[in-house]
Order: structure tokens, then sequence, then C-alpha cells
């Protein structure tokens, strides 16, 4: 038998009289959880493209319309977070439909902007207002995102899973010894206090 720095390769598939049943199990699972991690990269790219897609999909029924504030923005409030001034406010907004009608809604502006200011909005198909659709690099950056933290995921999942598997293995194996060791000592004369 081929020995390899004091440890015989394959040894949980060779016939063995001291092989277990859990011996083969473990390397079954160990199998399996190797087969599972070399997958999670490729599950993180397919995910990654999904959200991404997704992400590109919400500009999908949306048009661009020029719009005019009706009244102030609020003007610039700081961010309990970060300490900087956040960029954003909704504010009461006024465009012309496609088929000559006025609309007025809320909108996203740019914070402290003055009543009469341009604006962009963004409309769908029945005239609603909705919020900008992502940019290509935002959507890429977010489909980032998304496929390392599935791909992470799914190889922490199957790691925790393999390790649980093998001390449970080990708890199993450890009361199947000391039932074959009580029975062995019973077996040769000794009595259990």
């Amino acid at each position: 038998m081929l020995k390899r720095g004091g440890r015989v390769p394959l040894w949980r598939w060779r016939r063995n009289p001291l092989r277990r049943r859990s011996d083969v199990v473990e390397a079954w699972i160990g199998v399996a959880a190797v087969t599972l991690l070399l997958a999670a990269p490729a599950v993180g790219v397919v995910t990654a493209d999904v959200a991404e897609r997704s992400a590109l999909d919400q500009a999908r029924g949306l048009h661009r319309t020029a719009a005019r504030l009706v009244e102030d923005a609020a003007p610039a409030t700081p961010s309990r977070l970060s300490g900087t001034a956040d960029g954003d406010a909704r504010a009461t907004v006024r465009w012309t439909t496609t088929d000559g009608s006025v609309q007025t809604g809320e909108a996203p502006v740019a914070a402290g902007s003055r009543a009469g200011s341009p604006v962009t909005v963004w409309l769908d198909d029945e005239g609603r207002s909705r919020p900008a659709p992502p940019t290509p690099a935002r959507a890429r950056s977010h489909g980032a995102a998304v496929g390392v933290a599935t791909g992470g995921g799914l190889g922490l999942l199957v790691v925790s899973g393999w390790w649980v598997a093998r001390v449970r293995l080990e708890v199993r194996r450890g009361a199947q010894w000391g039932r074959a060791w009580a029975e062995f000592d019973t077996d040769r004369g000794h009595r259990q206090a």
C-alpha cells in the first residue's frame, strides 16, 4: 500500500476492515462540498449578470421629460451618517405630456433649487413620475455587489454545512467507539461502575 507522508491516499474508498460507513459518507460530503465551492464563482457571475440586467430593465418604458419647479425645493440637510449635505429633495414639478395636457407631481430635484428652475423628470408609459433609472455604471456596480454577495454566501453556506456534517459524524463515531469499548470491556469480564 502506497503511503504519502504517513497517510494512505483515498483510504475512505478502499476496502478496509477499519473503514466505517461514516467514513464513506464523510468522503462523499467532502466531494460535494468541493464541487459546490468550485461552482460558487460561476453562480456569483450569473447572479451579477442577472442583477445588472434587472437594474437596466428599470429604464425600459421610461422617458425623460423637461419640467419646471412649482415651488422652492427644501435646502440641503446634513446627513446623520456622513455629516455631508444630502443633494436631493422632493418638490412639486409641472410638465407637459405628449398629448399637450399639463401634469403636476412630485419628483426628486437638487436641494435648494428655486421655483421656475428647469428639471428633468422620468415618466412611465402612463405619464406618472418615476425615480431616475440607474446609469449603466451604477447597474454594473449593483450587479457586481449582488454577485459577490451571492457567491460568497454560497461558499460560506457550503463550508458551514460541511463543517456541521463533519462534527456530527465525529460525535456519532465517538458514541460508536464508546459502545464498542464498553462491549469489549464487558466481554473481558470487567464490570463497569
